[in-house]
């Protein structure tokens, strides 16, 4: 699920949080014409770096597994080290959702160390909620992951995907969803005319891709595939052609034959 979330901003006194490459995952040379990705792993929650570094390490397996980051070069991962007590000042809980908030100065100083915009990732041990700013490539933006929700690793690298496919832009499919469904390209059409328009040119040909209906609260919308990673992560293992089409075009990655 995603929320268009806003990434509330309060004021304290500088620290000395520390950020370093994860194992060695910045030093990749990026892809001629491919946008570098960059993710920020914050670990919340966690008693122990090495099951942070451990479920970090599954998410990043199952990521390059799943088309089209499988094809992606440009990826540069992060680790953001603070102690606890710096911790409860950088993020504060709010009361509303997805109930985080953090600190404006953070968002500026990772840019200014990492040397370009990125997606911070806080992996929450203890947390039950799960969620993503609807964003792009282009911009900052924030990925909640509420472990306890998810128990073993491959199921939370699952989520992941779906609040990464939102961070770059991705709509919601998913009819349950406890967010309202805000439709718009590249995968959630208010109508069929409207679908045909963006992602009529890839049906022909491909049973895999239609106009399915979602139903959510009085409204239907049009998503293209009856399963995907942005309808149900848990039950989907890829994005589907009009999500990959979309990624492909947003990250650089060339397209396949």
């Amino acid at each position: 699920m995603f929320c268009t979330l806003i990434l509330l901003f309060f004021v304290f006194p500088a620290f000395s949080w520390q950020i370093s490459s994860f194992q060695g995952e910045d030093s990749s040379v990026a892809e001629k014409n491919q946008i570098i990705l960059n993710l920020v792993f914050v670990s919340l929650s966690y008693q122990r770096e090495d099951n942070f570094k451990k479920d970090i390490s599954s998410i990043l397996a199952r990521l390059k597994k799943t088309s089209p980051f499988r094809e992606f070069k440009s990826l540069k991962v992060y680790l953001l080290d603070a102690s606890p007590e710096e911790r409860t000042v950088l993020f504060k809980k709010s009361e509303s959702f997805p109930f985080l908030k953090v600190k404006n100065s953070l968002i500026q100083d990772i840019k200014s160390r990492i040397g370009g915009v990125y997606k911070l990732v806080l992996l929450n041990k203890q947390g039950d909620t799960s969620a993503a700013e609807l964003s792009n490539i282009r911009n900052i933006s924030l990925i909640i992951l509420g472990k306890s929700s998810y128990g073993g690793k491959n199921r939370l690298s699952k989520v992941f995907l779906h609040e990464l496919g939102h961070s770059l832009g991705l709509r919601e499919e998913n009819p349950g969803s406890s967010q309202p469904i805000i439709p718009g390209e590249p995968n959630c059409a208010s109508d069929k005319e409207t679908a045909k328009k963006w992602w009529g040119d890839m049906v022909k040909g491909n049973s895999a891709i239609g106009f399915f209906e979602i139903y959510s609260a009085v409204r239907k919308f049009i998503k293209p595939t009856r399963r995907s990673i942005m309808n149900n992560p848990l039950k989907s293992s890829g994005y589907g052609p009009v999500n990959e089409r979309y990624l492909r075009r947003e990250l650089g990655i060339k397209e396949t034959d």
